[in-house]
């Protein structure tokens, strides 16, 4: 007896010694998880795109410490006559009570550029203020009012902009405006704010969901035994278990993790839907405590096995640095083992307290559904063991396009594939990129002795127009201590020293820390039009590779950073480790199968896993669903999960090959006994994966669409693919023996 079956019959021992006991300690695990579920945390932002150790992610850091602690909140404004008189006054009312705020630092609107223009007082008539206005630079007109019918302002914070958004929004709703006049808010506090708020709905949708979902699964699937709905009690403690767990080790939730959520509960049903049936089976030859033995020492470790190899396929996503990937693997990961646990230890305990006694046979003469089902995949499987070449060149060739289109579809890393696209900070900040561009511009952190010298300021300006000459339909404008010192001195830069220093002190330092931190630490801004994730890329890296064709002062580098910065970092990391993580994936998979079985059939697994995960790459090139943070990981996964039906189909193929020396017979056999088993399993299984496509969320729905359909080509290459390759296999090692 090996050790892993010692170990099992070691936990049914207990568990039939001791099934009270069992679940009393189980129950209050359940508790304990209960008391510490309050410590959990969303994460968003930043964070979830790079690690903090990261090098990027540092000069993230830096940036966001020296140019972007004050942070600006975007009003929105839409008015029929934004240079109205009474909306003017208004404003400047306006902006009085949201200075009332503590934390609010500035407030700047339309109104203030009246002032500004007029010299400190508003214009008694609306000619009078058309033509202040028109005395501002014409690129101030249009950041101000970019068309006939909106006009833009920004609140300007200091330290938790998120927490002053509530009383803004209060502010700006008690606000007295003209008739027809309407103030959004937005900017990146405000998009967080209601992503986080949305990620928290998410999680209740999504779990509700499952759990819906799989008890239609169930009582539709699994009436062929009794208590059919009870593999969802051991799914909800293992949740609660990991919920436990994440809130006792402070473990912050992030998008990448709450898509985990309804995988882990699709496996967990997939794990306590196996102990049922095969338990149900063996009562059906053998008493209560026999077949719980039986049950935990073969279908324990069985599904072990299964457990291990999907585990397999989560874990080499922890080779990438993307917080949004290891937040999914991590939660994944102990959601399997806490459901796996749950099942093991509770499911056989209960079943002897209450006695479980398998469902009545059907009258005699009738067969049972799943038994009418049973044996037509037992003759599916037989005539494809016959002629098992034809149905894998066929499978084997369209997965093979898969491989080879995957690596052209495209990858989408920006906003728009995360967040719902009716969420009102998204709505509103697609309106400004309407009117003025994007609003993640690409960020240049400029470092060297003197920032403020005239070679470093004609450095920039030459490097500024070069760069917006040059790429004209991606960058419309840029910014930069240069441009504002051009702004206070004439529209140009100045030519002596004496100049530079009149027009340096004449800018406040309210602007002047915008784009300069001690002389030492810059800022260069480049606005750009709405951009793909390549496109992010693509320009970063013109921006990079350009910094010297403008002849730089000694000493001066560049580093681009900001949430651009991020985006495209991220895609190249996505490029960079897709195929990794899928080959790492399969190589684990095989090692582990080659370690776990020693034996020459061990391999066939790997056939139909191939195929699963070329064919996912053929449904996303078709319906032209784009890789994103989490589909990015999808190779990877659906090895793990497709692994599970595969490997428990050997097994049973295995078991069988023991008793029955007729190979075709064997393999049907086989697939008669196990078959409607692993369909419901999975079909329940696909059930959970599907409450992702409730999700609001772009990057989850689409990754629940891919992961339904991997569970369904699983189900396809385990009753089909296996059987015709285990037939080769098999007739292969037959000839050498």
């Amino acid at each position: 007896m090996t050790l892993l079956n010692s170990f099992y019959c070691g936990v049914a021992d207990l568990v039939i010694k001791r099934p009270a006991e069992i679940l009393l300690v189980m129950a209050l695990l359940f508790l304990a998880a209960l008391i510490v579920i309050g410590n959990l945390s969303m994460e968003s932002g930043a964070s979830i795109y790079l690690s903090h150790d990261d090098p990027s992610m540092r000069w993230y850091t830096i940036y966001t410490d020296k140019f972007a602690l004050e942070k600006d909140v975007v009003l929105y404004i839409s008015a029929p006559k934004p240079l109205d008189h009474a909306l003017i006054l208004d404003l400047g009312i306006l902006k009085k009570e949201l200075l009332r705020i503590p934390g609010v630092e500035d407030v700047q609107t339309v109104s203030d550029a009246i002032l500004l223009a007029n010299q400190g007082s508003i214009p008694a008539t609306n000619d009078e203020i058309e033509e202040a206005f028109s005395r501002l630079s014409k690129s101030q007109q249009k950041e101000i009012i970019p068309d006939s019918l909106h006009t833009l302002g920004t609140v300007v914070t200091k330290g938790d902009t998120q927490s002053l958004l509530d009383p803004i929004q209060a502010v700006i709703d008690e606000a007295h405006l003209p008739p027809g006049v309407t103030i959004e808010i937005s900017g990146s506090d405000a998009f967080d704010q209601q992503m986080m708020t949305e990620m928290t709905k998410q999680i209740f949708v999504l779990i509700l969901g499952a759990f819906t979902l799989m008890f239609i699964g169930l009582f539709i699937l699994f009436g062929s035994v009794r208590y059919r709905l009870l593999p969802l009690a051991f799914v909800m403690v293992g949740l609660v278990y990991l919920f436990g767990i994440l809130g006792a080790f402070r473990v912050p939730i992030n998008i990448g993790a709450i898509g985990g959520f309804p995988i882990l509960l699709g496996l967990g049903i997939d794990y306590a839907v196996q102990f049922q049936a095969r338990l149900n089976d063996e009562l059906r030859v053998s008493s209560l405590e026999d077949a719980v033995r039986t049950t935990i020492c073969n279908t324990g470790s069985a599904v072990l096995y299964a457990m291990v190899a999907t585990m397999l396929g989560f874990v080499v996503l922890f080779i990438t640095p993307l917080p949004i990937l290891t937040g999914f693997t991590l939660t994944a990961i102990i959601g399997i083992l806490c459901a796996y646990g749950a099942t093991l230890f509770g499911f056989p305990a209960l079943a002897i307290l209450i006695n479980y006694q398998p469902k009545d046979l059907p009258v005699s003469g009738r067969l049972d559904p799943f038994e009418k089902y049973n044996q037509i995949l037992s003759g599916v499987a037989g005539k494809v063991a016959r002629a098992p070449f034809l149905i894998l060149v066929l499978v084997l060739v369209i997965a093979g396009i898969g491989m080879v289109i995957d690596n052209q579809i495209p990858i989408d890393t920006t906003e728009d594939s995360m967040v719902p696209a009716d969420m009102p900070a998204k709505v509103v900040m697609d309106k400004v990129t309407n009117l003025l561009g994007s609003q993640t511009p690409v960020e240049l952190v400029l470092t060297g002795s003197d920032l403020t010298s005239l070679e470093s300021l004609q450095w920039m300006e030459r490097y500024g127009v070069f760069i917006t000459s040059v790429y004209p339909d991606e960058i419309i404008g840029y910014t930069s201590i240069a441009t504002l010192v051009k702004e206070y001195n004439g529209g140009k830069l100045p030519d002596s020293l004496s100049e530079l220093d009149e027009a340096l002190s004449s800018i406040p330092e309210s602007e002047k820390k915008k784009y300069l931190s001690e002389k030492i630490i810059g800022l260069m801004e480049f606005q750009t039009v709405s951009l793909k994730a390549q496109q992010m890329s693509d320009l970063r890296q013109v921006i990079l590779d350009n910094v010297g064709w403008a002849q730089p002062p000694p000493g001066i580098s560049a580093r681009t950073s900001g949430m651009f910065e991020l985006n495209a970092i991220t895609l190249n990391d996505i490029v960079k480790f897709k195929p990794l993580m899928t080959n790492f994936a399969f190589l684990m998979i095989l090692l582990f199968l080659i370690i776990a079985y020693r034996h020459f059939v061990s391999i066939a697994p790997m056939v139909p896993i191939i195929c699963v995960v070329g064919w996912n790459a053929v449904v996303m090139w078709v319906f032209s669903i784009d890789y994103t943070f989490i589909t990015a990981s999808l190779g990877a996964i659906t090895i793990g999960v497709s692994s599970e039906y595969t490997i428990l189909m050997m097994e049973r193929y295995l078991e069988e090959r023991k008793t029955t020396p007729d190979l075709i017979e064997a393999i049907s056999n086989s697939v008669q006994k196990i078959g409607a088993s692993i369909t419901v399993s999975g079909l329940v299984t696909a059930f959970g994966f599907s409450a992702l496509l409730l999700s609001s969320f772009p990057i989850i729905s689409n990754f629940g669409v891919m992961t339904v359909i991997a569970v369904i080509f699983s189900l396809i290459g385990a009753i089909i693919i296996m059987p015709a390759i285990l037939a080769v296999l098999g007739r292969i090692e037959d000839h050498f023996e």
